[in-house]
């Protein structure tokens, strides 16, 4: 079993020790952070290494930032600017070789979008645009392949807390929804929904509010898996327990376990 989590940590300087911790305490093979929050020159290598884990990374100056760590040796690695013109690190790919075969990983982080009427909610559609013909690329390759992380985006009333009071707000607004709608219309799937069809649970909490305590989230993250990988998906699941520790990302792992 291949065991692979994404996590948006909110910066990876502060929560380093939490992260450590998560991959040795669930023995995960593969984890998508986001939101890293450092350059790649500031990047804790060495604590990582100290786990015997690979390192891939896009870093930014106090904001953004995508990296993969991995048990297993990466073969290639991919830093994309999604819009042209915008560089701002959300997406790196990698090829992870396990067992002699190679899984195809991505780490994205897709732009908050403000709010509706913003130049800010249309740079996201636009990247929702843009990661749509990326992700036809992959889907041509016919591999194993994973597309995780935080897309800022909650696909249905389940997925939110109060549907009837989020409906049009950034996040959930129907426009980008239709975005992600459309990719899992190509033939990724939604590996959460697959495991738990009718389970309401979220992976992100407003740090105000009381909004944890109070269950008044979203499920904005996801692990998106191509047919064949979707093919080997034993189960997936959110880890909540980490949104209880002292000073926490306001997101929660996704872990799913391939077969």
């Amino acid at each position: 079993m291949l065991k692979i989590a994404t996590w948006n940590v909110n910066s990876i300087r502060k929560r380093i020790d939490q992260i450590c911790n998560f991959i040795i305490d669930n023995q995960i093979d593969i984890i998508l952070l986001q939101e890293t929050k450092c350059t790649e020159k500031q990047f804790p290598y060495e604590e990582i290494k100290k786990l015997g884990y690979k390192c891939a990374v896009y870093g930014q100056v106090a904001r953004n930032g995508v990296c993969v760590l991995s048990k297993y040796l990466i073969l290639e690695k991919f830093k994309i600017d999604i819009v042209e013109g915008y560089q701002e690190a959300r997406y790196i790919e990698c090829v992870v070789k396990y067992n002699n075969q190679k899984i195809r990983v991505v780490s994205i982080y897709v732009p908050n979008g403000q709010s509706p009427d913003s130049n800010a909610f249309a740079y996201k559609l636009k990247f929702f645009d843009n990661l749509y013909e990326k992700i036809i690329n992959l889907l041509k390759n016919e591999e194993l392949t994973i597309v995780a992380g935080d897309y800022n985006v909650a696909l249905d009333g389940i997925d939110v807390f109060n549907p009837i009071l989020l409906n049009g707000k950034v996040c959930f607004h129907i426009r980008e929804r239709e975005k992600l709608r459309a990719i899992l219309n190509l033939g990724f799937k939604d590996a959460f929904r697959i495991s738990n069809p009718d389970l309401q649970q979220f992976t992100w909490w407003h740090y105000q509010g009381n909004s944890f305590r109070n269950n008044q989230g979203m499920r904005i993250d996801y692990m998106l898996l191509s047919p064949q990988a979707a093919d080997r998906l034993e189960t997936c699941y959110i880890d909540d327990k980490l949104r209880k520790l002292k000073n926490p990302s306001d997101h929660t792992p996704v872990v799913c376990v391939i077969e």
